[in-house]
């Protein structure tokens, strides 16, 4: 296996511990990673700090923090902001 082909997988396998859903709206549509604590803060690219994202949400999020970002949006859920905590920490 290729190291290419190795995080393909890896990518993969993050998006499928999620459901291949947006963890933030719930959406299936372009389905990418975002980094919970941005890079552009220090954060780093390990499975914990990535949850997966429609390209909308994540674009939105940008560098913000999180939470302050997630608990102002219209669709916030409780249960998937508790998911998001678990998984990171």
């Amino acid at each position: 296996m290729t190291s290419g082909e190795a995080k393909r997988l890896w990518r993969q396998s993050i998006k499928d511990h999620f459901g291949n859903r947006c963890v933030y709206c719930g959406s299936t549509e372009q389905i990418t990673l975002d980094h919970i604590r941005p890079r552009a803060r220090g954060g780093q690219d390990v499975a914990r700090n990535l949850v997966s994202a429609c390209r909308c949400c994540n674009q939105a999020k940008g560098t913000a923090d999180v939470g302050s970002w997630y608990t102002q949006q219209p669709f916030f859920n409780l249960s998937s902001w508790g998911t998001i905590l678990q998984w990171a920490s």
